[in-house]
């Protein structure tokens, strides 16, 4: 059958050639060079034919010219295609392997050898555990001297060598388990097997140093030694663990991170919570709250909340006690609905409501507190504190009747009606609740009726004192000490009492200062003080006398400076005119002598510098010298300065040329202009 495609296909070759050879190139034979007939048709006159005789001649000629080509021709590719589809078809049956769903139908104790080997390596394709071992198993069957034992025993070490590298894979994913229980499925008789029990022992000895260090930064963690959990931390990437190097490091980084993050917010908590004021606390329960369970703080948190929550109760149990309800309930209701304490919270909300009412202060809102009060029940743990209140407020009831009535009588703002409503608040006992109300309201009505009895006095003292005489005062003075210290009235009366002193002190004192004043006017401040100091400490014009005197001591400390230095500067030697200007410069300022004082500094100092001048004749060292002796801030300091300088200059040597000097080491002074001098 083959043969005939062959020959039909060659058959259909040559007639495409033939039909190919009519074509135009190859009808005209005057385009064949080679062919010698060409050449003689070209040169002879065509011999005119028909069409159908021309195709006839032309089929004719190619039959016979190209019929040994065409045999040669389809024996050649019959040949080809016969040698080489032979060809192909051993080798495709050499390298072709089996269908795999063929193995699955194979009586394994009757197959052969290769039949084992090739499914073995079909189920080895599948490069997992299960289809290595079953491959493994299946080869393993095989009897020890079989010819194929070397490749067989090539294929299972090949196996249970990747079985191993599967195991570490799963080893570097941080599957320790996993990883040795593959391994430990290679069969004991494959010599891979000697490689388990040192590559598990290997597994486990790397896992255990990661797991240790993992826990060593699990430990500071939970000190809150951060620095040290970071440098365990580093370890981990050391490890030959993909797993413990990466991903747990990571994981472990970001636990540090998290844990200093929550510890910084422990820390702001632990601020609030010391503080203890009741915003502070709350904050400091919000902070905690949000610490989650799994953190390494969360026992710290739990430890503030709980803190902070007694913090609250108590801080509401001392407000209660203090009658403070109001403040209580509004602490009360600011606290998180969270805590563990809710119970206490919702008791002391019903007392402190109760206590709300009982602070209204009549018998109706008290009798309601009661109420609202034995609504707390006996396992409550402030129990026992609303039954005080209950007996507390059941006393106080009989207090506020008594209070009632005795402040509609002191109503009346007369003597006779506040000693009435005294006597009505003192029937309430000691020891009730309201008895410090009642001694605060009696305290009170006794001050009105001191202020009614103590007003008048004032009045008629304020009378006497209008005619402003020494006398008239005094009388006012003595009739305004009738109002005791007790009274309310007491500072008022002191304050009039004061003012009129002062005045009688004033009128008999300001002659004195007058006087003195007089005196020092004059010049005479030694008997302007004398006359100053009459009048005595305390008293009203104590203080500007004192002031005067001040001045005057000024005056005649200043007066016997300039006297002294007068009598120094007669001697007219430069010694003693600069020791009189030391002198006078002592004087005291702002004094009446400042300008005499000045004046005679200036005059001194001239004085002293005429003098140099005139020494300057006979000596320059001696009149430098006197020179010297002028004050500086004196009008004559600059003059004597520069006096000195001058003759200081005529005292220096002049300076000698040397004459084999090189000209450039000559300083020669630029000749100064005439406009200079």
């Amino acid at each position: 059958m083959t043969t005939n495609q062959n020959s039909h296909n060659f058959s259909s070759q040559t007639g495409d050639i033939d039909s190919s050879y009519l074509s135009e190139e190859n009808y005209l034979p005057s385009l064949d060079h080679n062919n010698q007939e060409s050449h003689v048709a070209i040169d002879t006159p065509m011999q005119v034919t028909s069409p159908s005789e021309d195709l006839e001649i032309m089929d004719t000629q190619v039959s016979q010219r190209f019929y040994w080509w065409q045999a040669w021709q389809f024996w050649g590719i019959l040949l080809v295609l016969a040698s080489g589809g032979i060809g192909y078809g051993a080798t495709s049956k050499l390298l072709k392997l089996p269908e795999t769903e063929s193995c699955s139908k194979v009586y394994w104790p009757m197959a052969s050898a290769s039949v084992r080997l090739y499914c073995a390596q079909i189920l080895a394709e599948n490069k997992d555990v299960d289809g290595l071992l079953k491959a493994i198993a299946l080869l393993e069957e095989l009897p020890e001297n079989h010819p194929l034992r070397t490749e067989i025993n090539r294929n299972i070490e090949k196996w249970a060598t990747k079985i191993l590298a599967i195991g570490e894979e799963k080893f570097q994913e941080g599957d320790l388990e996993s990883a040795i229980k593959i391994a430990q499925q290679i069969p004991e008789e494959v010599e891979a097997h000697s490689l388990v029990g040192s590559k598990t022992q290997e597994w486990k000895d790397i896992w255990s140093e990661a797991s240790n260090n993992y826990a060593q930064v699990e430990s500071r963690l939970r000190a809150s030694k951060w620095n040290e959990a970071f440098s365990w931390a580093v370890r981990l990437t050391d490890s030959k663990n993909d797993y413990w190097s990466t991903t747990k490091y990571q994981e472990t980084i970001d636990k540090i991170n998290v844990a200093q993050e929550e510890s910084a917010a422990l820390d702001k908590a632990v601020e609030n919570l010391n503080d203890g004021n009741t915003d502070n606390l709350l904050k400091a329960i919000n902070k905690a709250q949000k610490i989650p369970q799994g953190s390494y703080a969360y026992q710290e948190a739990q430890d503030i909340i709980n803190q902070a929550s007694d913090k609250l109760l108590a801080r509401i149990e001392t407000l209660a006690d203090q009658q403070e309800w109001s403040l209580a309930l509004l602490i009360i209701n600011r606290i998180p609905s969270s805590l563990p304490i809710q119970d206490q919270v919702a008791d002391w909300d019903v007392l402190a409501g109760a206590g709300v009412s009982a602070s209204l202060g009549t018998v109706l809102s008290v009798e309601d507190a009661i109420v609202e009060a034995e609504k707390i029940e006996a396992d409550s743990l402030i129990y026992n504190k609303a039954q005080q209140l209950i007996s507390r407020w059941t006393k106080e009831i009989e207090d506020i009747k008594h209070l009632t009535k005795a402040r509609e009588l002191a109503k009346g703002r007369t003597v006779s009606s506040y000693n009435s409503a005294i006597d009505e608040a003192r029937l309430i006992p000691y020891n009730n609740p309201r008895y410090q109300e009642a001694q605060e309201e009696i305290a009170s009505w006794r001050r009105e009726i001191q202020i009614i009895e103590d007003r008048p006095v004032i009045e008629r003292a304020k009378a006497i004192a209008v005619a402003s005489n020494v006398t008239a005062w005094r009388k006012a003075i003595a009739e305004i000490k009738l109002v005791s210290s007790t009274s309310p009235l007491y500072g008022e009366a002191s304050r009039y009492a004061r003012t009129w002193q002062t005045s009688i002190e004033r009128t008999e004192d300001q002659p004195i200062l007058n006087r003195a004043i007089a005196l020092a006017n004059a010049g005479d401040y030694e008997n302007a003080i004398a006359i100053a100091q009459k009048i005595a400490r305390g008293r009203a014009l104590s203080s500007q006398a004192q002031t005067k005197i001040n001045v005057w001591n000024q005056e005649i400390k200043a007066r016997k400076s300039l006297q002294q230095a007068y009598s120094i500067a007669n001697q007219g030697t430069p010694d003693a005119l600069a020791r009189a200007i030391l002198i006078v410069r002592q004087a005291p300022s702002g004094t009446s002598v400042q300008g005499e004082v000045v004046q005679n500094i200036n005059l001194w100092s001239g004085q002293i510098l005429a003098i140099a001048e005139q020494a300057s004749y006979n000596s320059l060292e001696t009149a430098i010298e006197i020179a010297s002796k002028v004050p500086s801030g004196t009008t004559s300091y600059l003059s004597a300065q520069y006096r000195i300088e001058a003759w200081k200059r005529r005292l220096e040597p002049p300076v000698l040329l040397d004459k084999k000097a090189k000209p450039s080491n000559i300083r020669l002074n630029k000749p100064r202009d005439k406009d200079e001098g």
